[in-house]
């Protein structure tokens, strides 16, 4: 198939000829598989099934396109879509497809990488013991991508706390505590461990309460013991250290200066 005759869809063009073309182009390989995403890609844009009384686009397939299934129709869309032919004649149309479900879940804008040359994109790729590698996207197997993809799909972890973590624990206990103690509502305080690096939740922190978290993150964040002078912390660390901890997924507070009040004013 000629690559220029491959990449042009003309507007005009009938739910019936798309639906004799996606079965045309079945056996011609990668450049079929493309025309396919382009056709697919046509009756959605165009919702030439819609328009001829079908409830969805996915409905039409299923009655008339038993031979793909719908997550096959919609890679081949979305590759189609993103690369150029050449592309996907080089790497192949579900090696694509993975890539850009991998730049979907480590939420990876399609235009930060080279779409005409993809294969520099660093994958990364877990091994055992919670280690991570990067590997160019050329030099992944198929199993190195679908690795890449469960572990981004994992995310965030919810494995509990390893014992070297134990601080960690800890820091949560004093939190709950304090925010116990001082406050009517609480709100919720846990960690969450992915690739072996702890991410602190703060969630249903109210405005007003943003006074108590930051006294309590300085409570944690004081030493036990006097530290001598040759390690004292710098002026400002621990204030690092506070703000540093504040933002979280699911916090529904935001650090903002307080108001200041001028004299003579209501």
């Amino acid at each position: 198939m000629n690559e220029k005759n491959a990449e042009i869809i003309p507007w005009t063009m009938t739910l019936e000829q798309c639906h004799d073309g996606i079965l045309q182009c079945l056996m011609q390989g990668t450049a079929g598989h493309y025309r396919i995403g382009l056709l697919y890609n046509h009756i959605v844009a165009r919702r030439l099934a819609v328009n001829r009384g079908y409830r969805t686009t996915r409905e039409y397939f299923r009655r008339h396109v038993r031979v793909l299934s719908q997550s096959t129709l919609t890679m081949y869309g979305a590759v189609a879509r993103a690369f150029p032919l050449a592309v996907c004649e080089k790497y192949g149309m579900a090696s694509l497809g993975a890539l850009l479900e991998y730049l979907r879940l480590a939420h990876i804008w399609i235009w930060h990488i080279d779409r005409k040359e993809p294969g520099s994109t660093p994958i990364e790729i877990p091994r055992r013991g919670g280690l991570q590698i990067a590997k160019p996207f050329a030099d992944c197997t198929a199993d190195d991508l679908r690795a890449a993809i469960q572990a981004r799909r994992a995310w965030p972890g919810h494995g509990k706390l390893e014992p070297e973590e134990a601080p960690v624990e800890s820091f949560l206990e004093t939190l709950k505590r304090f925010f116990q103690d001082n406050t009517r509502f609480p709100p919720r305080v846990d960690a969450q461990v992915h690739n072996r690096q702890v991410h602190l939740r703060i969630r249903y922190l109210r405005v007003w309460e943003l006074g108590r978290l930051i006294e309590a993150l300085r409570l944690t964040f004081k030493p036990s013991a006097p530290a001598s002078p040759e390690v004292q912390p710098a002026a400002g660390a621990a204030s690092s250290l506070t703000w540093a901890a504040m933002p979280s997924s699911g916090s529904t507070a935001s650090a903002s200066p307080a108001p200041t009040t001028t004299p003579g004013m209501p």
